[in-house]
């Protein structure tokens, strides 16, 4: 079994202040156990008897390598919520439009929020 921090290519450990692809090595992260002795290994914590059970269909896409945004990253924008995932990736949700944005987009919203046009179907 690969490291389970390992995902999309990117280092996604608690450890980090954000994902990142600087000290993935694939051979040590895909391996089936020398990721145990990796510096920002930690161990998994089952805490699935206490989630509620989500079907897949009830949840927003979520693709990291588009989606996980910087820690600065934030908007003021009331139809935006900036979360963290379970595997520490900020990711940013736009209510309006029902979806996770991009990075791009959510760097767009945080300095533009003010002039967003979906903001005008927000009132409708």
């Amino acid at each position: 079994m690969p490291c389970p921090w390992y995902q999309y290519g990117l280092c996604t450990s608690p450890k980090l202040s954000e994902p990142t692809d600087a000290i993935v090595s694939v051979d040590r992260c895909s391996s089936e156990n020398l990721y145990i002795n990796c510096a920002y290994f930690e161990e998994v914590i089952d805490t699935s008897t206490s989630r509620r059970h989500v079907s897949r269909k009830d949840k927003p896409k979520l693709y990291v390598p588009i989606h996980a945004i910087p820690s600065h990253v934030d908007s003021a924008c009331p139809a935006c919520e900036t979360n963290t995932t379970e595997n520490g990736i900020k990711v940013m949700y736009c209510k309006i439009l029902d979806r996770y944005l991009t990075k791009h987009e959510a760097y767009v919203c945080s300095k533009y929020w003010k002039d967003c046009p979906y903001r005008e179907l927000e009132t409708l």
